[in-house]
């Protein structure tokens, strides 16, 4: 019986070298089989969402705007609409009166003097009287915090208590119908530009007062008044 030859050690070599071959590439193919199908897996992916985007959109995003012109667009707004569409946002007017208080319509102020001349030597009474002259009662803020007294002269103002550092308070009075309050200063014929408290070297000649309360101005008071060096 023959016996069957062995192959050589080169043979085995070989074998082994085309085996391993053989192997590489059999592991590559599967790679490149699993590659693939994950690549249409991602692909596949990637157009299931933009398809959802695109679905998702606001199909009136892409709708042509309308012009002025187009004639499907009712009428211009005329100016009468928009005087409308004012008067309903417009805000209530500033001078506005809280309910119960005085209107300046309903108060009357006056202004005088205590005489209607002076020498050099006397300081001039100044007098403010306020009256109801409504038909209702209300209230009025008569405090020292409203009040202002100004003297003028030849045009130009001599005095106001608005320059004087004066300690103020505020005093809310109910006016009946024809109720008349008053309110007295007497000023020392100073200049307040100069000083409030001060004799100033003023002229002899007319001088004029006003009077205010609460924003509420009188008409000027003319009086007239000896200067300290005649």
């Amino acid at each position: 019986m023959n016996q069957r030859r062995r192959p050589s050690p080169a043979v085995y070599r070989r074998r082994r070298l085309a085996a391993a071959l053989l192997a590489v590439f059999l592991l590559a193919l599967a790679i490149w089989g699993v590659r693939a199908v994950y690549e249409n897996f991602a692909n596949g992916d990637d157009e299931t969402e933009s398809s959802a985007q695109i679905e998702n959109e606001d199909p009136n995003d892409d709708a042509p705007t309308t012009s002025d012109d187009d004639p499907t667009d009712g009428p211009p707004a005329s100016d009468e609409d928009d005087e409308d569409s004012d008067d309903g946002d417009a805000e209530p007017p500033e001078d506005a009166v809280e309910e119960g208080h005085c209107a300046p319509a309903d108060i009357e102020v006056r202004a005088r003097t205590s005489h209607e001349a002076y020498d050099a030597t006397t300081a001039p009474l100044l007098i403010m009287e306020i009256e109801n002259i409504g038909g209702q009662d209300c209230t009025l803020n008569v405090g020292t915090t409203e009040q202002e007294f100004r003297v003028a002269t030849g045009g130009r103002e001599v005095f106001t208590t608005a320059q004087c550092e004066l300690e103020g308070e505020s005093l809310e009075v109910e006016f009946e119908p024809g109720q008349i309050e008053r309110a007295n200063m007497l000023w020392p014929r100073s200049d307040s530009a100069v000083d409030c408290s001060e004799p100033a070297d003023l002229a002899t000649g007319e001088y004029e007062l006003t009077v205010a309360v609460s924003g509420i101005t009188s008409q000027p008071y003319t009086f007239e008044m000896t200067g300290r060096s005649e």
